[in-house]
């Protein structure tokens, strides 16, 4: 995505452009895959921000609804906490802390309060950290980006934060948990992670028709339309350079690719390791997914499920304190069956499970623990009474840091780039979309800004595409 989105946004300032894509088909980690009669989603499964692709699109002089469409989720998303009854958060702002208000009533009050301290700071957000690249120091005096910091404590951490508004362990687990969208932990600095969960609730939550692979085919048609050059199977295997710039690529066939300018949205380190510098940062966080084609329907599931146990705390400390795969982890499930029916045969489900992990360290080898973490995701879904046996699966499909390395190109299995303190101005912000020591070699995509996340990498390729 944040390739295509540099493409468009470089072909519609004037460039010549030709788009390298190292697959058989555009998306990256949000294309489609086809398995055993089911349409999977293996990557991107939460859509929110769809008001970002129509900005696209209405910049290239078109209409987003000729290419893409968008279907409102109601509810948001169930969540399961055990011992306890399901919770549907619906989609409409009001009703949904109305029902989160009266599963922790001594948190109403709060969870009002940081809604409207939000709603204060939504607009600062989009004309500063939405609106261009934040990679110079007098950068951080823009007053729009000092009002984002205003409504908090920037002293505390991000658990501290939470803590200290809310008493309730179902709202706290629901919030615990999205700093690690953005590759850090809930001991970091990063208030700014509260607007994901702002932003679900504000503007809701979507599924497109066709599925999420149906954004970068939208994309892809217009790049095509508008004249960019993509070329499948064309993996980059090597760069050369002289001095201070890039001048070509080489793919693994042989041929040569000139160009004045460069902008890879492969993962900015690893781009640096093709480049021959030395990189030895530690990798943010990555996820451990799997995806089951089953016979049959499964019972209690919404389009987004959340499965958080009793001792849910004990696994952020695993995940987030000694980078350790949670031994009671919460799973997310999306079942795109429950609204979509054309992604499974007939009475089937299409099942894609998601929990959030370390990425490729020492102490944990991929390729022989795979089958235990395996096993804890299963058991938790059981504990949840979501069953299911071998004669009911048609496919089962693993992805793993390691698949995200070698697939994917990400730093170590990475999603988002380096931890902290890599980043950029001490963990505010993810790394620059320009590179340090090549004046023509420009990033977008996930570990670079804005950040991870559809949104937000094709605001990646529009910020690089406007360093040209």
């Amino acid at each position: 995505m944040g390739g295509l989105s540099a493409a468009i946004y470089a072909r519609l300032r004037g460039f010549d452009v030709v788009l390298l894509e190292a697959g058989p088909v555009v998306g990256g980690k949000a294309a489609a895959v086809q398995e055993s009669g089911y349409r999977l989603d293996p990557g991107p499964s939460i859509i929110i921000l769809i008001r970002l692709y129509r900005a696209l699109f209405k910049d290239a002089g078109r209409d987003m609804d000729d290419y893409l469409t968008f279907q409102r989720l109601d509810p948001i998303s169930r969540v399961l906490f055990e011992g306890q009854a399901p919770l549907d958060l619906p989609g409409d702002r009001e009703e949904c802390l109305r029902v989160l208000a009266d599963h922790g009533p001594r948190d109403a009050g709060a969870l009002r309060d940081l809604m409207h301290r939000l709603d204060r700071i939504a607009g600062s957000i989009d004309r500063s950290v939405f609106a261009h690249p934040i990679d110079r120091p007098w950068q951080l005096l823009d007053p729009n980006l000092i009002a984002t910091a205003l409504p908090f404590n920037m002293r505390l951490t991000y658990k501290e934060l939470v803590d200290g508004w809310f008493t309730s362990p179902l709202i706290r687990a629901f919030f615990y948990g999205f700093p690690s969208y953005g590759g850090q932990t809930y001991d970091s600095k990063a208030p700014g992670a509260l607007m994901i969960p702002y932003l679900m609730i504000q503007e809701g939550v979507y599924y497109p028709t066709g599925g999420v692979a149906a954004i970068p085919e939208s994309l892809e048609r217009l790049a095509r339309e508008l004249g960019v050059d993509i070329r499948c199977n064309s993996k980059v295997e090597a760069f050369r350079s002289r001095g201070n710039k890039i001048q070509a690529v080489k793919l693994a066939g042989g041929e040569v690719v000139e160009s004045e300018c460069f902008i890879s949205n492969v993962d900015r380190l690893t781009t640096r390791q093709w480049l021959g510098h030395k990189v030895d940062w530690k990798p943010s966080l990555s996820y451990f997914t799997l995806h089951w084609g089953i016979k049959r329907r499964l019972q209690g599931l919404s389009h987004h499920t959340l499965l958080v146990p009793v001792g849910y705390e004990s696994g952020f400390e695993d995940l987030y304190r000694r980078q350790q795969f949670p031994q009671d982890p919460i799973v997310y499930l999306n079942d795109t069956s429950a609204t979509d029916p054309s992604v499974a045969p007939n009475g089937c489900t299409n099942l894609f499970a998601v929990v959030t992990s370390p990425a490729e360290e020492s102490h944990i080898d991929w390729s022989k623990d795979a089958a235990e973490f395996k096993r804890r995701v299963r058991m938790q879904m059981d504990k949840f009474g979501i069953h299911f046996s071998a004669a009911d699966v048609d496919f089962e499909r693993l992805q793993t840091p390691s698949y995200f390395a070698q697939s994917h190109g990400n730093y170590r299995g990475s999603l988002y780039g380096p931890a902290e303190p890599h980043r950029m101005f001490g963990g505010l912000f993810p790394l620059s979309n320009r590179d340090p020591d090549y004046r023509n070699l420009f990033y977008a995509g996930g570990s670079v800004q804005p950040g991870a996340g559809l949104p937000m990498v094709t605001l990646s390729g529009k910020f690089a595409a406007q360093m040209l």
